[in-house]
């Protein structure tokens, strides 16, 4: 009977030892033997701490408590250790160490009522969280998943669990692995993840630790955003599509505004490209004769971009001293200059943030104050005169001149970097004389516009009308729109006949070389005062007049007072 009964017990999938008072092993099964890698004779009669220097035992007979715990042997199996105190017949203390594997304590718990019923709560929390949940142990193998797997990974469960996350980002299931990470890093993420499927997750991973403080589980909620990151971007293209029919309706509301007259086919692709270009911040350099409406342009461009709720400031670079366009630009500190503000001055630059700066003649720019521009224009910074901390400027930069700049860096009188900056966006408006088929529309709304002015109600004779369309208008539409207010103000009758016009208009029509009994002398004195006439319209100063014709300017004040020519009325 009790050689059966040991025998029952050696073949117990449990592995026993029993210890007398002394921690002395009195007995050991088979299984615990085999659990140890050790034989019956090297494990009785030693004391119990030599083969498991972990044990509880001495507190558990001490204080007849028992103890529960996980441990790993020598040979490196990892065990479920129960210890207990027992009382012999003899009343004597003694005690028992149970040992089990693991996978026996998690058989035993799968089965236990307690734990059947967690499992279906955590199973029921798991569905309803409404996220993708993923358990992993510590070496990054699946232990479970719930049901959005499918849905979210595009995988079955089945093909999800027991897989290493490793092999789901080289199988490109998941583009990158949180549980990865977190296993790296030992501490709870948050990434942004793409699947196989396509979905959009933002993931957060977060490590679990055992009381001897060893990550063992990684715990990984992943949000599907994709719905929403697909609502975002229709929003935004949205926007776009509204800011662009805001942009377009404004650019029918301004084309139909009587700011700007555009009817010849060159100009409205120079008014396309100013629509196009208005939004964006790049430089513009407006080219164009004097009088073409580079300035009206430049204001244009202004009101279709988004800033036209800001400031549009211009400055004139030839009709300002250049003593003063320094701090004009630029501004001063307090007490820089004697007799100046007190308090200093901010400069155009700065009062034209969040706004627009039109640089009228630019070409006319100090060539020392041109490398302080390309600097405000590199760096978005402006340092005031007598200040060396720099102020941050946000300034959209339209440029103008009536010169030409590349010959001018040629010559050595313009920076070529700055004319690089400034060269961004060229827009060429044509003078009159190549958009002739404007000029009756034109004509037409200068009248209107100074009708209403002044309260008239003057209109042109149809011969009127001709002659202004053969007329060179060496001044472009500033001329045409100096003559047209003339014209209305200085007119008693209703109508304005050829009789009406200036005289240099009427000898523009009529006047042929060679024709005639003049003599030579004449005739050359009659071209002479015609080419002044004409130079001087198209030129805002004597000096200007000069270097287009290549004559001093005491010649050219001096042939100005011989032929009588009205310098103020053709300026």
């Amino acid at each position: 009977m009790l050689k059966s009964l040991v025998e029952f017990v050696d073949n117990l999938p449990i592995g026993i030892i029993l210890v007398d008072s002394q921690c002395r092993i009195e007995y050991a099964n088979e299984t615990s033997c085999r659990l140890l890698d050790k034989s019956p004779g090297h494990m009785v009669h030693q004391s119990v701490l030599d083969l498991l220097p972990f044990s509880h035992i001495v507190r558990v007979i001490k204080t007849g408590e028992p103890c529960m715990f996980y441990a790993e042997a020598e040979n490196g199996r990892r065990l479920f250790l129960w210890e207990t105190p027992l009382q012999s017949h003899m009343l004597t203390q003694a005690g028992a160490v149970l040992m089990l594997e693991p996978r026996q304590v998690e058989s035993f718990a799968e089965n236990a009522e307690k734990v059947n019923d967690l499992k279906q709560e955590m199973e029921v929390i798991m569905n309803l969280i409404g996220e993708l949940v993923t358990i992993t142990d510590g070496s990054g193998r699946i232990l479970r998943v719930n049901a959005s797997c499918e849905k979210v990974m595009g995988v079955k469960e089945w093909e999800f669990v027991g897989q290493p996350v490793f092999v789901l980002e080289e199988k490109g299931i998941v583009d990158c692995s949180s549980t990865k990470k977190v296993l790296e890093q030992g501490r709870p993420i948050r990434i942004a993840q793409t699947t196989k499927s396509g979905r959009r997750l933002v993931v957060s991973g977060f490590p679990i630790y055992n009381d001897e403080g060893k990550l063992v589980k990684v715990i990984n909620i992943s949000k599907d955003i994709t719905e929403l990151d697909q609502l975002t971007k229709q929003l935004e293209e949205t926007k776009q599509l509204v800011q662009q029919y805001q942009s377009e309706l404004l650019r029918l509301n301004q084309h139909s505004k009587p700011q700007i007259v555009v009817r010849s086919k060159r100009m409205e692709e120079v008014f396309d490209l100013a629509s196009r270009i208005a939004d964006v911040d790049s430089t513009v350099l407006i080219l164009g004769e004097s009088g073409v409406g580079k300035e009206v342009m430049a204001r244009t461009i202004h009101s279709l971009s988004s800033r036209r709720d800001k400031t549009f400031l211009k400055i004139n670079c030839g009709a300002i001293p250049e003593s003063l366009i320094e701090s004009e630009l630029f501004g001063y500190a307090r007490g820089t200059f004697t007799g100046a503000n007190k308090e200093g001055k901010e400069g155009l630059i700065v009062g034209a943030d969040k706004g627009t700066l039109f640089l009228d003649e630019i070409g006319e720019m100090p060539f020392h104050l041109q490398v302080k521009l390309l600097q405000v224009l590199q760096e978005k910074q402006v340092t005031p005169l007598g200040k060396t901390t720099p102020v941050q400027v946000d300034v959209r930069f339209i440029a103008a001149t009536n010169r030409n700049l590349e010959e001018m860096v040629h010559k050595g009188l313009f920076r070529e970097d700055l004319y690089y900056r400034l060269h961004v966006v060229p827009l060429y408006i044509p003078s009159l004389r190549e958009r002739k088929e404007d000029i009756p529309f034109l004509t037409e709304h200068f009248l209107q516009l100074y009708n209403q002015k002044y309260g008239k109600s003057v209109r042109f004779d149809k011969e009127v009308l001709q002659l202004f369309i053969d007329y060179p208008w060496h001044g472009n539409v500033r001329e045409l729109q100096n003559t047209v207010e003339r014209l209305v103000v200085t007119m008693s009758e209703s109508e304005i006949h050829l009789h009406h016009l200036p005289n240099k208009m009427l000898q523009s029509a009529r006047w042929k070389p060679g024709k005639g009994n003049k003599t030579l002398k004449q005739l050359v004195a009659e071209y002479e005062k015609r080419l002044l006439e004409e130079t001087l319209s198209q030129s805002r100063t004597l000096k200007e007049a000069s270097i287009k014709l290549g004559a001093d300017i005491s010649t050219i004040s001096r042939k100005v007072k011989r032929y009588q020519i009205p310098l103020e009325e053709m300026q």
